[in-house]
């Protein structure tokens, strides 16, 4: 989780990619660059120019969302900024701040979910996926029953897509019911979508507190949006490469208020599954407790090392406590630990770069963002912008302290919009 050099925060499921938080960059190797057309897109923009990357930001813009609403996640896709809340998904401009559209449940009991939100992860922000022309946000909710008789409660849940421009609905599917698992309390997820395939994940935490928590993990063809596998006990936690990875569960576990699983006898499993059928790729058995992020590139984080997504091996040289990566979503994943900050290249996954606490010729900057050749960090009283491949100071600017960046915005954990002005 974000601890050491970050504050309070969004996404591990916070994932940035192509200037979006928490889809897919389409990645299918080496290198960690999407192909020609991968991704969610956003409309040319005629109202402000864009830079690629912004080095200095304007006044911010606070959105004007409603206070009596609880903010899950959001993320930035051109100059609107989409929040996923516990009543649907909002959409707004960060140029005025205003609120372009909501698309909200219609039914009281039904629930978008905050797995993953935690003292030291802000949230989980909508998926974008592409479509033919259309850009869909994809978030997932349950909807509750009231047990009556001999029947228990039970909470089903949905995956549904909204069309980015103008808020409408454009599809909505229901997940087949979990096997063996008796839900009163259900919290769903959209861990990622890559080609052609959403993968949502629901923990379940019964209200027998004598119970054990436990997970499944559903693929749906983003076309016929039927649920091609399923996997009961699998936590999923990213997606890239071709491959889902997350926790594999036994049957007495619990899931942590930091986000990670634990397992008394030891019994956990970091797996890599095929994302087309689930089939498993690779295994790494044995674990007391787990916690996984997607960095992108093709990388994920445990608790202390760097991975590769499609073979589950630790990166060399990329580990430490309280570690945490940002991808650039070009070529380079920005790791921090306890003691250093370190630039990887995301093809051939070596160290490009580092800066030590113990280096008395720099001060060790405290990472914001990451995004096409840019590192914004925080170092003493300046704020400045690295070069992500050479870790060497490019530019300073005037705050803000940024938490998200694409070519129009730095956006805040206030959700205050900086607009890109050079």
């Amino acid at each position: 989780m974000r601890v050491a050099y970050r504050p309070v925060m969004c996404l591990t499921f916070a994932v940035v990619l192509s200037g979006v938080a928490g889809c897919s960059d389409g990645s299918s190797g080496a290198g960690g660059k999407a192909p020609p057309d991968a991704g969610p897109k956003a409309k040319p923009e005629t109202s402000a120019k864009a830079f690629d990357p912004p080095l200095k930001f304007g006044k911010g813009v606070k959105l004007a969302h409603d206070e009596d609403v609880k903010t899950w996640g959001f993320a930035p896709l051109g100059l609107k900024a989409y929040v996923r809340t516990d009543k649907g998904l909002d959409a707004y401009d960060t140029r005025s701040g205003r609120k372009l559209w909501s698309s909200a449940l219609d039914r009281k009991n039904r629930y978008t979910g905050t797995v993953g939100r935690s003292e030291v992860d802000w949230g989980i922000p909508p998926v974008f996926v592409q479509q033919g022309e259309r850009t869909q946000v994809l978030f997932a909710f349950t909807d509750s029953t009231k047990g009556s008789g001999t029947n228990v409660d039970r909470a089903d849940v949905y995956l549904r897509a909204v069309d980015a421009d103008s808020g409408k609905v454009s599809w909505t599917t229901q997940m087949p019911a979990p096997t063996g698992m008796t839900i009163s309390d259900m919290e769903p997820t959209v861990v990622g979508a890559e080609n052609g395939t959403a993968v949502v994940a629901a923990f379940a935490y019964p209200d027998n507190s004598a119970d054990s928590d436990s997970a499944v993990t559903y693929a749906v063809d983003l076309s016929t949006h039927e649920v091609t596998w399923k996997q009961q006990g699998f936590a999923a936690a990213a997606v890239d490469s071709g491959t889902v990875v997350g926790t594999q569960v036994p049957d007495q576990a619990t899931f942590g208020q930091l986000g990670a699983w634990r397992a008394e006898e030891g019994d956990l499993a970091l797996t890599g599954r095929a994302i087309a059928d689930g089939t498993v790729r690779w295994k790494d058995e044995g674990r007391l407790s787990l916690e996984v992020e997607h960095v992108g590139g093709g990388l994920f984080t445990t608790e202390s090392a760097l991975h590769d997504i499609r073979t589950g091996e630790a990166v060399a040289d990329v580990h430490g406590a309280y570690l945490s990566c940002d991808y650039d979503q070009q070529s380079v994943a920005v790791c921090v630990n306890d003691k250093t900050v370190l630039g990887v290249d995301t093809g051939s996954r070596k160290v490009l770069w580092t800066i030590s606490e113990d280096d008395p010729s720099r001060k060790m900057p405290t990472i914001q963002a990451a995004w096409h050749g840019a590192v914004y960090a925080h170092a003493g009283p300046d704020y400045v912008v690295l070069d992500a491949k050479t870790g060497k100071d490019r530019k300073t600017f005037s705050g803000p302290h940024l938490f998200l960046v694409n070519e129009y915005t730095g956006m805040d954990l206030d959700m205050v919009a900086y607009p890109a002005t050079g």
